[in-house]
């Protein structure tokens, strides 16, 4: 004659209802990560002039507003082919929102780069906190060893927002847009930054 044992049935019932494959990834940390970023996947990377080439992703009061007082974690963006340079360089607002303020945070990653594809760096040694009423320029500076070399990457411009391909080239000190100076292609910067948790 078979046995009925409950409470081997009751845990075996409790577990499947418990197990979910599905629902919101928030880590192994159980915590939402919120982003600054305009761009999608990453598709390819244009190439550029000779030189010291600064990619940026602007982001403006209004898109920083809902982290004031939230910290400046990491900084994520991708590289199509290795510069003779990279650094990662963080601005405050500007006064007219095309050019970028006072640099707030600067590190020379030139000789972490080994490959292509993304790089993410934490910002260990600096505060950078999202302040009241001012925007925030996330850029990557490199230097280009020689014509038609494809530096950050970019995604296929689906979402495109014209903060998100800041440029500055190597001749003049203009910043500009990827946009403006093509007459016609809309992409967004593979550049992104990351919040520390509230």
């Amino acid at each position: 004659m078979k046995t009925f044992n409950l409470p081997l049935f009751v845990l075996l019932v409790f577990a499947l209802f418990t197990y979910s494959g599905c629902g919101e990834d928030y880590g192994t940390d159980n915590s939402v990560v919120d982003s600054l970023r305009y761009d999608g996947p990453q598709d390819r990377a244009p190439s550029n002039g000779t030189g010291f080439n600064t990619f940026a992703a602007y982001f403006p009061p209004q898109e920083t507003q809902p982290y004031v007082g939230r910290r400046l974690e990491k900084v994520s963006f991708y590289l199509q082919d290795i510069p003779t340079q990279t650094v990662v360089i963080i601005y405050a607002e500007g006064t007219d929102g095309r050019t970028p303020g006072v640099e707030r945070y600067s590190i020379n990653l030139t000789q972490r780069i080994r490959n292509a594809g993304f790089y993410e760096h934490t910002i260990t040694d600096a505060v950078i906190d999202i302040r009241e009423n001012e925007g925030i320029w996330i850029a990557v500076e490199t230097d280009l060893p020689t014509d038609g070399f494809q530096a950050i990457g970019c995604d296929d411009g689906t979402n495109y927002n014209p903060n998100g391909d800041r440029f500055l080239p190597p001749t003049g000190n203009t910043w500009t847009s990827f946009n403006e100076i093509t007459g016609s292609e809309t992409i967004n910067w593979n550049i992104r930054g990351f919040l520390a948790e509230e």
